[in-house]
């Protein structure tokens, strides 16, 4: 069972900043980034298979709660991946430390312990089913989730999150090879 609390996911959070920011000088180092893009999306489908902001393709298969993206920069908002015995079972949301929301693939949706009803709005957040699937938008913080009770999630940033992001769906800065990089600078192959 995973024990992780909101401070243990900040930290989380803190360290993968960390690893952003050293990835940034290194590749800045190299020659001139590539033009920013309008929007970026990363996909989460099958049973464990994700491909990132920048198009890398892996698997991962965890037991807890990890970010998946966040605006690593001014930490206004995580998007966490809930896993259990290697299976995603949910998705959870923070703004950060008063409010989030969890959501389930059988349609559950909650904040704090009370289910909340569809359609759902507050602190910038729209909630809305539309053919098969939960769509979970902000203008406000530039993302849109889409997800399905097949446990396929995508995630969609504005381009303002431009090589600010962090998390298992990369860095959103379209450099494949720094979307492994470990908070110690290296650069993870499996």
């Amino acid at each position: 069972m995973c024990k992780r609390n909101l401070a243990q996911k900040m930290l989380l959070l803190a360290v993968l900043q960390t690893s952003l920011l050293l990835a940034t000088v290194v590749t800045g180092l190299s020659g001139s980034l590539p033009q920013e893009p309008s929007a970026s999306r990363c996909s989460l489908f099958g049973n464990d298979h994700i491909k990132t902001f920048d198009g890398s393709f892996y698997n991962f298969a965890g037991d807890c709660s990890y970010l998946l993206a966040g605006d690593c920069h001014k930490h206004s908002f995580m998007l966490l991946g809930d896993y259990q015995n290697g299976e995603k079972t949910g998705f959870s949301l923070y703004l950060g430390e008063y409010f989030n929301l969890r959501f389930s693939f059988d349609g559950a949706v909650m904040q704090e312990d009370k289910r909340v009803s569809i359609p759902f709005a507050s602190n910038g957040i729209f909630i809305e089913k539309e053919a098969g699937y939960h769509k979970i938008s902000s203008d406000e913080h530039g993302f849109v989730v889409k997800m399905d009770i097949s446990g396929n999630i995508q995630i969609l940033l504005q381009e303002r999150h431009y090589n600010k992001t962090c998390g298992l769906c990369g860095n959103f800065n379209k450099f494949l090879e720094d979307d492994f990089r470990t908070q110690e600078g290296k650069t993870r192959t499996n």
